[in-house]
């Protein structure tokens, strides 16, 4: 398999929708314009890269990450996440890796289904990883705005 370091998320969130039977087989990767065997290392460069890009576009947090996506691009973007329970399957078959900043919810979600989620976990994802998160957003992002109203 070939990808381009540059756009590896999106060539691998097409493969991976594409073709559910990917997620089964040994890779054999290699990066377009760059030279090297893999022998493993290539493979853990993809997932790791592919990771730290599938954070930044679809979740959000800080201790755990959980999905997100705005609303004025939830019917573009909401069909990737099925392929990135195969990428996260995958990842695992593969590596033995558990992206760790995952809430815990979110890992029952994408690798079983919701079913598995009891509310006192559910609570303890939004008490400890979820809610701090936004406390923290909104309190840089809504401060300085209601200090501004108040002072004028």
């Amino acid at each position: 398999m070939s990808i381009h370091r540059d756009n590896l998320t999106e060539e691998m969130l097409q493969l991976y929708s594409a073709d559910a039977t990917v997620a089964f087989k040994q890779l054999k990767v290699s990066f377009v314009g760059e030279t090297g065997d893999d022998l493993g290392g290539l493979t853990k460069d993809l997932f790791t890269s592919l990771w730290a890009s599938i954070m930044k576009k679809f979740f959000i947090g800080e201790a755990a990450m959980v999905p997100y996506i705005p609303m004025h691009e939830h019917m573009q973007k909401r069909r990737y996440y099925e392929a990135i329970g195969r990428i996260l399957s995958h990842t695992v078959a593969l590596l033995q890796y558990v992206p760790a900043r995952l809430s815990r919810c979110t890992l029952l979600c994408l690798s079983l289904d919701s079913s598995h989620i009891t509310s006192e976990l559910l609570l303890s994802d939004l008490r400890y990883d979820i809610l701090p998160y936004y406390v923290a957003h909104l309190s840089t992002v809504l401060m300085p705005a209601l200090c501004n109203n108040f002072c004028n």
